[in-house]
């Protein structure tokens, strides 16, 4: 069995038009990715691959949806790693952080810009420490409302294109998805989203996340047969990201490094554990 190229260059090529023609219509109108406007829009680019995935499945091709993308809601013990997971990644990237010559912890959360400050207030508002609040919050939005966005993106990546490529082996499926997943995102990076400090430094973070993070969402969906795992864990991500960013300041833009050197040392792991190796069989 071969990777079906044709299918997976007419999803990528449809994809990156629709979301970026979107993107570009929404700045030449006046938005901005710095104002709270921008997160629903961010959230709407989010479903783009599941619309192409979905469009292509049951439009162009005539086949079945559910069981070949994964949409598959079947809870298994990688659910739970799926949600638990994010926030240990995000207090570990803290920690790469605070290890910095400069960085200093923050307990109060200064570490956070200053048009976050309503938010900070409602996570001192739950009457807890800010660092479990936090944690709290995002285990809660994880799985719910930020799920929506993570699993719009993961029916494409983890379901659509996962299938077509799967013949690769799990090593250079998830490389060359993480590959095209991270080029997916730069022309919204060059569209001015990042952080206006240190945009550079943001954007090749952000790349270096994509490309990193990909063989560990493949191994979910490896282990779990399951894109609903992949949207959680991709969820979760997002809704957690702030803990390794909120509890310290003065890091620089080396800072932006801290989650891809913990998602390396993951995926170090993964290699030692020789995950996906020649007679691997993944889940259905």
């Amino acid at each position: 069995m071969r990777p079906n190229w044709r299918r997976a260059a007419l999803f990528c090529v449809a994809v990156f038009v629709l979301t970026h023609a979107l993107s570009v219509a929404y700045v030449e109108a006046g938005g901005s990715w710095n104002t709270p406007s921008s997160f629903a829009v961010l959230n709407l680019l989010m479903l783009c691959p599941a619309l192409v995935a979905i469009g292509l499945q049951r439009f162009v091709y005539r086949e079945p949806i559910a069981q070949p993308l994964a949409l598959l809601f079947r809870p298994t013990r990688w659910f739970l790693v799926a949600w638990l997971l994010p926030p240990v990644v995000m207090l570990a990237a803290l920690g790469v952080s605070l290890l910095l010559p400069t960085a200093i912890y923050c307990g109060d959360m200064t570490g956070l810009p200053p048009e976050m400050a309503s938010f900070k207030h409602q996570v001192v508002g739950l009457g807890v420490a800010p660092i479990v609040g936090m944690i709290v919050i995002g285990l809660v939005l994880g799985p719910t409302l930020n799920a929506i966005g993570g699993l719009g993106e993961e029916v494409g990546w983890r379901g659509f294109l996962y299938k077509e490529l799967l013949p690769l082996g799990f090593w250079r499926c998830s490389t060359l998805t993480g590959i095209i997943w991270a080029a997916w995102h730069v022309p919204v990076l060059l569209e001015g989203y990042g952080d206006p400090k240190h945009p550079l430094a943001s954007g090749i973070g952000l790349i270096a996340f994509a490309l990193l993070l990909s063989p560990l969402l493949h191994a979910l969906r490896w282990r779990s047969g399951s894109v609903v795992a992949c949207g959680i864990l991709h969820g979760t991500m997002s809704s957690s990201r702030l803990l390794s960013v909120a509890f310290v300041r003065d890091a620089g833009p080396w800072a932006s490094a801290a989650i891809p050197v913990v998602l390396l040392a993951a995926n170090l792991i993964l290699l030692i554990r020789q995950f996906g190796g020649r007679h691997a069989t993944p889940a259905h």
